[in-house]
């Protein structure tokens, strides 16, 4: 039996979930540290789809006040992560 390296099985499930690099499932992981432990425990990050970052939101209030911070939110992320790993952020109501 041949083994087959991490990165390359790692590399088909990201493939699997629509997410090509590496660098922006960092983004899933450190969340809490780039949008707040408050802020987060209100909003998840869903996908990443063609540079754009969905965040699924559990109350309209929290929708309107994450739509404000958008801009600060997406500096954080540019810090923390690669550049232009994330174009745009969408984030929509928890159905």
């Amino acid at each position: 039996m041949a083994f087959i390296s991490l990165q390359k099985t790692l590399s088909k499930v990201l493939k699997g979930y629509r997410i090509n690099d590496l660098e922006s499932v960092k983004l899933f992981a450190m969340w809490d540290a780039i949008a707040g432990e408050k802020v987060a425990s209100h909003c998840q990050p869903v996908r990443i789809t063609r540079g754009i970052l969905y965040v699924e939101v559990d109350d309209p209030l929290w929708l309107t006040q994450l739509k404000y911070m958008k801009i600060d939110i997406q500096a954080k992320i540019e810090e923390t992560i690669q550049k232009d790993s994330v174009k745009d952020i969408r984030f929509y109501l928890k159905q």
